[in-house]
């Protein structure tokens, strides 16, 4: 029995320990030995003091073969309290050249003298070996990435064209006027914007037999097509309309008829882009003539990731309708309709959505 060769407080004491440091598995909390030292100190001790190796092996939840491998090194006594240190394979970017990797990284590769500002596995392969003489397969600089905190990603395209000091002034200035006009005047925001579906799918991933390509029958020929017109306010409501041929002014004024007679006499405030059928003559004469119950106002140009509402697109055709085909344009009205109704229903959820804009909204 255990307790011929000591006391069962001690040994209960031991195997307490030995097994904290297993579940731990890290430093004893004021000791310098990791775990894996201490389950072995208590294992010498437990040798020494007469318990079997089967039993060792049992009370520190290791094998027989390591207790085996104790026992031999206190007959030799070559008992070791600490691990010998392992240097491994020296890296071959020092910390400082690491460094200066993760700055140009950082620059982007435009200004390293690339084309694009896409930073591919073999590029920055080419930057170490030029800038460090060091040469790399594509799967090692995969990690040299990951350890300086970089991750692959899909990159968020935006035009040229874009004004970015002016889209930071509308953040930073104009978007605080709109929200102080609309509590001046007691006035509702709504975030428009327009978009279409077509018969085309927009194709996800989807699950197949390993080796056979999945496929998803569409129709190549004349694609159907619908337009759609929708708000929304802060708080998630959304007001919406879908046409059969391409928006026009006029569509944009029966919209905005209808969206003021939703709102039973609370002005309007829309906040849109900067489309042609906004800017048309038909709807600035209904501005002009409706004054006192719509008014709008322009995102800056080329700057679609401040538009709330394109975050409700999203839902509608990345989340509720990818890899859709319909047959027909019936069919595709009929479901785009009733999935706008439901997103319609789901407050909370578009309204949550739309927090993904880069402008700041009220909190929920």
């Amino acid at each position: 029995m255990l307790i011929l060769y000591t006391s069962s407080a001690e040994y209960a004491s031991m195997t307490a320990k030995a097994r904290t440091a297993k579940k731990t598995g890290s430093k004893k909390q004021g000791s310098s030995l990791t775990s894996r030292e201490q389950k072995r100190n208590i294992g010498y001790k437990l040798l020494s003091q007469g318990l079997t190796k089967a039993a060792v092996a049992l009370a520190l939840d290791v094998s027989w073969v390591t207790a085996n491998r104790w026992t031999k090194q206190l007959e030799a006594k070559e008992a070791k309290q600490r691990d010998r240190k392992r240097s491994g394979r020296p890296k071959k970017l020092t910390g400082s050249q690491r460094s200066t990797l993760k700055r140009i990284l950082k620059k982007g590769a435009v200004r390293y003298g690339y084309p694009t500002e896409l930073w591919t596995l073999k590029r920055v392969a080419e930057v170490i070996r030029k800038e460090f003489g060091v040469k790399y397969n594509t799967t090692h600089v995969w990690r040299v990435l990951r350890s300086l905190g970089f991750s692959a990603q899909i990159p968020l395209l935006k035009a040229i064209e874009r004004d970015e000091k002016a889209i930071r002034e509308w953040i930073a200035n104009v978007w605080s006027q709109i929200v102080e006009t609309a509590q001046k005047e007691g006035a509702v925001i709504f975030f428009y914007d327009e978009s279409c579906v077509q018969s085309q799918p927009n194709v996800r991933r989807t699950w197949g037999i390993c080796g056979k390509r999945p496929e998803i029958r569409v129709k190549q020929g004349c694609r159907d097509k619908l337009s759609i017109v929708s708000a929304v306010s802060a708080d998630g409501e959304l007001f919406f309309s879908v046409h059969g041929h391409d928006l026009t002014g006029e569509d944009t004024v029966v919209f905005l008829r209808k969206l003021i007679r939703e709102l039973a006499g609370r002005k309007v405030l829309v906040v849109w882009d900067g489309a042609g059928i906004h800017r048309s003559k038909r709807v600035k004469r209904f501005l002009e003539k409706n004054g006192a119950k719509v008014s709008a106002r322009r995102f800056p140009a080329y700057a679609p990731e401040l538009n709330p509402d394109e975050s409700v697109w999203g839902l509608a055709k990345y989340d509720d309708l990818p890899n859709w085909c319909p047959k027909d344009k019936r069919e595709m009205r009929q479901v785009i309709s009733r999935e706008m109704r439901n997103l319609k229903s789901q407050k909370m959820r578009v309204a949550s959505a739309m927090r993904h804009a880069e402008i700041p909204l009220p909190p929920l």
